[in-house]
């Protein structure tokens, strides 16, 4: 037995006359310190400098206890199976084909010391497996899993205790609202998802505010909360502000720390996070210059910045291809599909930014070995009819929906967009704010609508033409009120639609029947799903 053990029942406690971990003024002025960091309060008060030295604790007589193991678990482990599940069946998934690591290390390391994230990630685990049952279920919905709000009640309320706690902690409140859009997302709440998703931008925006800037002093963000932020929070609204723009929500820039567009591309990661910053400035362009060009009035500043951007992704494609070379000489060549990803969304805003600027749809119709090629490199990526699971259920981030819906829709030739079509049902379910489904019967529709008067060899010509990419969201869905539980509409939470639940949903197309110089014409239907 050591010596030092204490084996009377009454129990002395140490101690000290004075604290020893103050700052170097206190102690100089033999008063007592608050040991607050950097500056503790009686500096501050005081206008004094505050310095802390590195203090050796005295040795201490230590006793040992030895704790026999416990059957229960910790109590952060208390909702294993939603961890489980979200560890072995979500966190790649969301992750998609690139080196990302936010659901699958950031969010699980956090979770082991932030009740906001456990709570958030058993809500998601609940409502996943919700969706993908009301996807079996013969009504197309079922009732939903009580613990999955309350679960999303406590991680809410566990969030704002934290805030309260630490007013100027910004890593876990970003994590927590790209949780709570991804919730929000499965369920198909548009609205709801995009408010989490500003209010993470406007956290970010206090973060930077300006895209040149250092990191704010006044927000005591330590370095490494900085590097997680910088490292997954950032790319992913990155892409979110994509999938925003493309569904018609445009959101603030965001500021994104890259090297120069000249400085070569490092991995296929970095590839994509150059080809993100391009796509975004692009798509802002189109649709602010879309509008124009209906009306004829394109002007020479929209045509130089057409070509600008233009030049940005040309630099782009050839680092792509130094890239390739060197990674093949190096004997690490490139996982395919990711490769093939990003080859599908160059191809489509290759062709998107130089029609932009023209007032018909027909323009496109030089670009049909580009739509060929497009939907060959999507083909590469979901592998139709070789046995594939069922799609993803949602992706955050820009996947092959967009791009084919694009290539349906815009795409003359018959074969070619009916590939682009059909691709449309391996697509993730959701991704962002468009929902799969949906894209599946508006470009179905759009495509009857266009050839209606064909005999099935000639192209749709300019007056039957459908302009624009209207997507119907989840948010426009007609439900038939007999099939669906009395209180479904005023208690959104008692039960989980599939995405491709039975309804309708709105669609407004646009046409010129008078050629590109007529008038508009509008045309309403209600697509069944």
């Amino acid at each position: 037995m050591a010596p030092s053990l204490n084996l009377a029942p009454k129990r002395n406690r140490e101690s000290t006359s004075r604290v020893r971990t103050g700052c170097s003024t206190c102690k100089a002025r033999r008063v007592k310190c608050d040991e607050a960091k950097p500056i503790c309060r009686r500096c501050t008060t005081g206008g004094r400098k505050c310095e802390y030295t590195a203090h050796t604790a005295p040795p201490r007589n230590v006793v040992t206890v030895y704790l026999p193991p416990t059957q229960s678990q910790p109590v952060f482990f208390v909702n294993d199976r939603g961890l489980d599940f979200f560890h072995q069946k979500l966190a790649a998934k969301l992750d998609g084909q690139f080196t990302s690591h936010f659901w699958s290390k950031l969010v699980l390391q956090l979770s082991h010391s932030e009740p906001s994230i456990r709570h958030a990630i058993s809500a998601i685990s609940i409502i996943y497996q919700d969706v993908e049952s009301s996807l079996r279920h013969p009504a197309g919905y079922i009732s939903a899993n009580p613990e999955a709000q309350k679960e999303w009640n406590k991680a809410m309320k566990s969030l704002s205790a934290r805030i309260q706690a630490h007013p100027n902690s910004n890593l876990v409140p970003l994590t927590c609202c790209l949780m709570f859009t991804c919730i929000e997302l499965l369920k198909g709440n548009v609205e709801s998802s995009m408010l989490h998703v500003l209010s993470g931008f406007n956290i970010l925006a206090a973060l930077r505010p300006c895209s040149d800037a250092a990191p704010d002093p006044g927000s005591n963000l330590s370095s490494s909360d900085l590097k997680a932020i910088e490292d997954h929070i950032i790319p992913i609204f990155s892409r979110l502000n994509v999938l925003c723009s493309l569904a018609g929500r445009i959101t603030p820039p965001i500021y994104a720390p890259t090297a120069t567009e000249d400085f070569p591309q490092e991995d296929l990661a970095h590839s994509r996070q150059r080809l993100i910053e391009i796509l975004d400035a692009c798509i802002r362009f189109i649709g602010k210059v879309s509008i124009k060009a209906a009306m004829f009035q394109i002007d020479v500043d929209e045509f130089i910045e057409q070509i600008k951007l233009q030049t940005r992704l040309k630099t782009w494609r050839d680092g792509l291809d130094e890239l390739l070379e060197r990674m093949q000489a190096a004997g690490n060549p490139a996982k395919e599909d990711a490769l093939n990803l990003l080859l599908v969304h160059y191809k489509v805003i290759y062709i998107w930014i130089r029609v932009c600027t023209a007032a018909g749809e027909m323009a496109t119709d030089s670009y049909h070995a580009d739509f060929e090629e497009l939907v060959h490199y999507a083909e590469q990526v979901v592998k139709p009819g070789v046995g594939m699971a069922t799609p993803q259920m949602l992706s955050f981030d820009i996947q092959i929906l967009g791009p084919l819906y694009y290539t349906a829709l815009k795409c003359r030739h018959p074969a070619t967009r009916r590939r682009a079509l059909e691709m449309l049902q391996l697509a993730p379910r959701r991704e962002g704010l468009w929902n799969a489904h949906h894209a599946y019967v508006t470009a179905k529709r759009v495509i009857e609508l266009e050839e209606s008067d064909l005999n099935g060899q000639e192209l749709p010509d300019e007056t039957s033409r459908l302009y624009g990419l209207v997507l119907p969201d989840d948010e426009s869905r007609i439900y038939n009120l007999s099939e669906m539980p009395f209180d479904f509409r005023k208690f959104d939470y008692g039960i989980v639609p599939s995405p491709a639940y039975p309804g309708m949903v709105e669609a407004v197309f646009h046409t010129k029947p008078w050629g590109p110089l007529g008038e508009w014409q509008t045309i309403t239907e209600y697509i069944r799903l």
